[in-house]
């Protein structure tokens, strides 16, 4: 085994990790920090995960009610043929595009206009 390495401060070189740690001690205390804060949030949390799963459920919920009620609110196609035959009895016309082409054909005799 090759003999190990010292620092011009007699430290061993292969040990980056401690190393890092003791020449920087304000990074350490705030990654101590950092660790300390997320493991507080974690605590708070589990501590509260009842009332979590209770908000998610309940918002789960209503989403579902709000697509319900989006889907039931839908016509059906019979109620979409029904109109549509109303309006080719009274002889509405629904108003259509009135682009180049459109304007083309009512001046032309095959379109009316409203």
């Amino acid at each position: 085994m090759p003999a190990r390495k010292r620092d011009s401060k007699g430290r061993f070189k292969d040990a980056s990790f401690f190393t890092a740690a003791r020449d920087n001690p304000g990074a350490s205390a705030a990654l101590a920090a950092g660790i300390a804060g997320a493991a507080a949030a974690g605590a708070f949390l589990w501590s509260r995960r009842e009332q979590v799963r209770e908000a998610l459920s309940s918002g789960m919920d209503r989403l579902s009610e709000l697509k319900a009620e989006r889907f039931d609110s839908a016509k059906s196609q019979e109620e979409i043929a029904e109109e549509a035959l109303t309006l080719k009895e009274t002889g509405k016309k629904s108003k259509g595009p009135r682009g180049p082409v459109a304007q083309q054909d009512i001046k032309a005799g095959l379109a009316s206009v409203e």
